[in-house]
């Protein structure tokens, strides 16, 4: 018997399931006992994930416009994982400036689900789409959507309609659910994670062991495109948002729980069982994590926490003491266990599968997160003895290897290939890019027209180039300026074509080009300024990064700081070595570093920030700016060359800025930062500029230096021509004493 894969979405089915799902279902499931409510709760193991295209990245609107626009988006969900539920709510409105008609088409993996023809001027085209919950390998949902316009009803007219707009907000939104028990692999784990991932460590006070373990694991999340939210275990006397929270009414007879019932933005904990409590609700309270540092604090608070709520449980409800003991044991073993051998291990914590990561084995887990190998992450429990990044090797790096470069396309109009990357997983002992390599062959159009390649490097177009209409593979080879250099690449390969159509009623169809695998990146020695691109190359391989003890007694506000910075300047986190020191001492450096406040001996009155101020100093130690009183700042600068290169973050007025999202530091050697991210950058040694205008002139040596090298032939000619008069001269002189 032949099965026949269920169609991805339809029409008809839209609207029903819209209603079924707009009923939004409570944080926390609701029984009519104690003892029944700890029994759902062992029971359940559905996870909820719902994500917004601005969280996924779309920060402006998607606008399609004119004749013809079609854009894909790849929504994530767990690879090889069944969803169900899954719907996509497409809030997107249309405007119509020129005559006519247009219609648009909204489809589900290559399954067309909605289209509409559209007459009126403007409107709203929002619609909640069902999508079908089979397991998908490659971990996305294709979702995409297309917008035509036609002018006018004669074949052969214009029908650019560049006023014809539809407007696909950042605000739509995602949403699936799946059962937490399919996540039996760290690999799927990793897939299942949200946009924004909760890392839970021991306390608001950790241990060195614990907080060197939280950055490296949270920087890796943050390059691998994850947000990090850090989250403590409370401690009795501390405090915790509980707005939006459901407490259900079967417990409201525990003192714990009703404790929590009030919605405070600022609930003080009064009890371990309250933190117990707080363990309890899962999804539905503030301790639903993602990954956790499993070390022996944690597990000692986590048991106690338990410990005091079932004694409530036990005094309020005796005939719940059973069910309490049996949902313990399902929804907190991962968090009670003792330490094993394993590295990192997924666990169901709530019925929410959780990466828990052994304290102490944070730089083998980021590098096991990495690109390069989280996909071999075939295993629930893992003990990772080494995992690095290969070295480039003959100071070439395949552009398959930094992301999906290969492969073939068909192009009406134009096409995008693009992968990024980290500039310290290229660069070693002083090789950065220098050129991009890529091997392309394209099919011709009907008219015999070959498609235009082009190269861009950080938006930055190095090269392009009609493509020869034989359909033959071709090189293509771009310089990388170093301008273009930044501690986070993206290389995008960019096709364009004229659609060829000898009938101008004929529709426009696309024809292959395919990037060859053979398509890399040449490594060269370049000199390294003292700058964030400098730094990014020393950064990526051992390092020290410096902290002040003070910062591990509030470790959930000064970790974000820390794993922002090193996921900016490019650090790696798999070859750095934590030294904690008091924030009165100078630090010594053995090699590049980054630190936080603390400086070496000598620096802290030649830098940029200087009692408490912003002193900006150009060429010559020349003060540009003198400035005081700013608050909510912070300053990232680079100090030392070479191998002595260092990263060093000052705060500016009474506290730092609370940086919400990922930044990066991309030229200059100064930062002003603050919750947004990077204010300015300026460059110290080359305020104006004139040194990049200079070095990064595209134009040959030779050509550079054209007018001395007019000089120069015009000084030899001379000389030639002197020459041969003194010589024609001497013949006559000598004709004339021979007669």
């Amino acid at each position: 018997m032949t099965q026949t894969r269920r169609p991805t979405a339809r029409f008809p089915q839209v609207l029903p399931l819209a209603l079924v799902l707009a009923t939004a279902l409570p944080p926390a499931a609701a029984a009519d006992s104690v003892a029944g409510q700890f029994g759902e709760w062992a029971g359940a193991t559905t996870v909820t994930r719902s994500m917004t295209l601005r969280e996924l990245g779309f920060k402006q609107p998607l606008v399609l416009s004119g004749q013809e626009s079609q854009r894909e988006i790849y929504l994530p969900v767990p690879a090889g994982v069944a969803t169900r539920d899954a719907q996509l709510q497409v809030d997107a409105r249309y405007v119509r400036g020129h005559t006519g008609r247009s219609s648009s088409l909204l489809s589900i993996d290559g399954d067309p689900v909605s289209a509409r023809s559209i007459t009126d001027a403007q409107g709203d085209l929002s619609q909640r789409i069902g999508i079908d919950g089979f397991a998908r390998a490659n971990g996305f949902v294709r979702f995409g959507v297309g917008w035509w316009s036609v002018v006018s009803e004669y074949e052969c007219a214009d029908q650019s309609a560049p006023a014809n707009v539809l407007r696909l907000s950042p605000d739509s939104r995602f949403s699936y659910r799946f059962d937490g028990r399919a996540i039996d692999t760290v690999a799927k784990a990793w897939g299942a994670l949200p946009a924004t991932v909760r890392l839970l460590v021991e306390g608001r006070a950790t241990s060195v062991q614990s907080y060197d373990t939280a950055w490296r694991v949270g920087t890796a999340l943050e390059n691998g495109g994850k947000r990090v939210d850090v989250v403590a275990l409370p401690a009795v006397g501390a405090s915790v948002d509980l707005r939006g929270l459901a407490i259900p009414a079967s417990l409201a007879g525990i003192p714990a729980y009703a404790a929590l019932s009030d919605g405070s933005a600022s609930h003080r904990i009064g009890s371990l069982a309250e933190v117990g409590a707080l363990l309890s609700l899962g999804d539905g309270g503030p301790l639903a994590v993602d990954v956790a540092v499993l070390s022996d604090p944690l597990r000692a608070g986590v048991r106690a926490a338990l410990d005091a709520l079932g004694a409530q449980v036990a005094s309020a409800a005796p005939d719940a003491a059973g069910a309490f003991a049996a949902w313990r044991k399902a929804d907190m073993a991962g968090f009670e266990q003792p330490a094993g051998t394993a590295s990192v291990q997924v666990a169901l914590v709530g019925g929410h599968p959780t990466l828990l990561v052994a304290s102490g084995a944070g730089a083998k887990v980021a590098g096991l997160l990495t690109q390069q190998w989280r996909a071999y992450a075939q295993g629930r429990a893992l003990l990772v003895s080494t995992a690095l990044l290969p070295p480039a090797d003959k100071n070439v790096v395949l552009l398959g290897r930094l992301g999906d470069m290969a492969g073939t396309q068909d192009i009406v109009s134009r096409g995008d290939r693009t992968a990024n990357f980290d500039l310290g997983a290229l660069s070693s002992e002083g090789r950065l890019p220098s050129e991009v390599v890529v091997d392309v062959s394209a099919a011709p159009n009907p008219a015999g027209q070959g498609a235009v390649a082009s190269i861009f490097f950080n938006d930055y177009l190095l090269g392009a180039k009609v493509l020869n209409a034989d359909g033959k593979p071709q090189r293509l080879v771009a310089t990388v300026p170093s301008y273009a250099l930044a501690a986070r690449n993206q290389v995008r390969i960019s096709f364009l074509r004229q659609p060829a159509r000898p009938y101008c009623h004929d529709p426009a169809t696309g024809y292959p080009v395919s990037v060859l695998p053979s398509s890399h990146i040449r490594l060269a020695e370049r000199s390294l300024a003292a700058d964030f691109v400098g730094a990014a190359s020393q950064l990526a391989g051992a390092h020290e990064v410096f902290v002040p003890s003070t910062w591990l007694q509030d470790a959930p506000a000064s970790l974000a700081k820390v794993i922002h910075l090193a996921g900016a300047t490019g650090a790696s986190p798999m070859q750095a070595s934590l030294k904690v020191g008091d924030a009165k001492t100078a630090i010594a450096p053995t090699g590049p570093y980054l630190s936080f406040v603390l400086a070496p001996q000598g620096l802290a009155q030649s830098g940029a920030v200087r009692d408490g101020k912003l002193v900006v100093s150009g060429p010559g130690k020349q003060v540009l700016l003198d400035l005081a009183g700013l608050d909510r700042a912070a300053l990232v600068e680079v100090v030392g060359s070479g191998a002595n290169t260092g990263v060093i973050y000052r705060e500016l007025g009474t506290q730092g800025p609370q940086i919400a999202e990922p930044f990066r530091l991309i030229r200059g050697n100064l930062a002003l930062l603050d919750a947004s991210g990077v204010v300015q950058d300026f460059d110290g040694q080359d305020p104006t500029g004139a040194r990049m205008a200079e070095q990064s002139n595209p134009e040959p040596l030779w050509q550079q230096h054209m007018v001395w090298l007019v000089v120069l032939v015009g000084v030899i000619v001379f000389m030639l021509l002197a020459a041969r008069v003194v010589q024609v001269r001497r013949r006559r002189r000598a004709a004339q004493s021979g007669n």
